[in-house]
């Protein structure tokens, strides 16, 4: 197949959707296809790390220009990036003709003035994330009005749909489009396993944002307060944590020193409110990481990769404060895992060729129907574990590029 890969990044905000969209275009490859992945910048940025070094890889970007108070108010800020992803898109449109994509890939976004028209002109299948209606909320107001009012006709423009939860799916069902569960995956060999160090202090390890009330940094902090014999590593950049003694803030982590960390990490943390945006499942890029680097795990939602486990332990849904019980819970569970690993059966649940042999045979499924103008359900036959160790294997052959 001949597959186009659209999404918009920035290198400030996107560093752990940079990965996974390397990851997937080089299994892509090696199972055999042309894709190339396209990317409309947010910033006035010509390069994308981690991704604009790969072949096939082109970053849209329109002249550089600024608005007034562009560097003084956030929402002037806000609307140059969107006129800069708009008049991107025109130049990326002149440009499709010349690749001719049998499919095109998109990661669901904000709405932009001719994108329903060139993703209804194509085979498209639109990736879903979250919720939308309710992500949207925390978005500010224009930004908001936008995206409500330019939801349904992009989702109406595609063929199909990959949506990461089957609560996901379910809201999604309503707009009669083809669709699968395929939740996020991980290059396995990307994360050094951790190594337990029986000496000291547990450390426990959050990756977040401080701009997403989803993700629960609040409770974090509160709980490394109740926790004080342990310590805290925070990865998330401009976070306000006063002088805790047992928290060390990290900033923003380039992939090589998040690396680094993860090894000397005993704890994974995940996300702790996701209740805030009225959702119950997940399958956040960050808590992939921490289970390739075979990190126990805390959460507090639903992820349909991962079974009961001893070395999980789930949070009730709605956490609103840590209270005596659960913190004594908590220090229970560090006690008995921080010299542990993650199984590795529990590893291989969340590996990156498991899930992209399923998304590249609904493609295959989505395109044959295009084809012969007759579409079946979609019923996924897992491949052999042979099929998949070959395609995880380096290809002898180079991948022809177009553009």
């Amino acid at each position: 197949m001949r597959i186009l890969y659209l999404v918009t990044l920035d290198n400030i905000h996107d560093t752990g959707k940079i990965y996974k969209i390397r990851d997937r275009l080089n299994y892509w490859r090696r199972a055999g296809h042309l894709a190339q992945v396209w990317i409309l910048s947010r910033d006035h940025e010509y390069a994308i790390r981690g991704l604009s070094e790969q072949e096939g890889v082109k970053v849209f970007n329109a002249l550089p220009f600024h608005l007034r108070l562009s560097g003084r108010l956030s929402w002037v800020k806000k609307t140059e990036r969107y006129i800069r992803q708009a008049v991107s898109l025109r130049q990326l449109s002149r440009e499709i003709a010349l690749f001719q994509p049998e499919l095109i890939y998109y990661h669901q976004h904000i709405w932009l003035p001719g994108l329903a028209g060139l993703l209804h002109r194509h085979l498209s299948v639109m990736e879903v994330n979250v919720i939308d209606t309710e992500e949207v909320k925390f978005t500010p107001l224009l930004r908001r009005w936008i995206y409500r009012a330019g939801r349904k006709s992009l989702i109406r423009s595609v063929d199909g749909l990959v949506c990461v939860t089957p609560e996901i799916e379910a809201r999604f069902k309503r707009y009669g489009k083809p669709s699968c569960v395929i939740s996020n995956g991980i290059d396995l060999n990307r994360i050094p396993l951790k190594r337990p160090d029986p000496s000291g202090r547990a450390h426990l390890i959050f990756v977040g944002s401080s701009d997403i009330p989803s993700q629960g940094i609040d409770l974090v902090i509160r709980l490394a307060r109740r926790l004080p014999q342990y310590v805290f590593h925070i990865v998330c950049p401009d976070l306000p944590v006063g002088k805790q003694q047992n928290i060390i803030s990290h900033g923003a982590l380039c992939d090589t020193q998040l690396k680094s960390l993860y090894m000397r990490m005993d704890i994974g943390i995940g996300t702790l409110a996701l209740h805030r945006k009225h959702m119950q499942q997940a399958c956040p890029l960050k808590v992939r990481e921490y289970i390739a680097a075979g990190l126990p795990l805390i959460l507090a939602y639903e992820d349909c990769d991962l079974p009961d486990d001893p070395h999980i332990l789930r949070l009730p849904y709605g956490l609103q404060h840590l209270d005596d019980a659960w913190v004594s819970k908590i220090e229970a569970f560090v006690e008995r895992n921080r010299l542990k690993r993650l199984s590795e059966s529990i590893r291989q649940r969340v590996a990156l060729e498991r899930k992209e042999v399923m998304r590249l045979a609904f493609f295959e499924h989505l395109l044959n129907g295009y084809r012969t103008n007759h579409l079946s359900a979609f019923i996924f036959q897992p491949a052999s574990e042979e099929a998949i160790a070959q395609a995880t294997e380096p290809s002898s052959v180079q991948t022809p590029i177009a553009f």
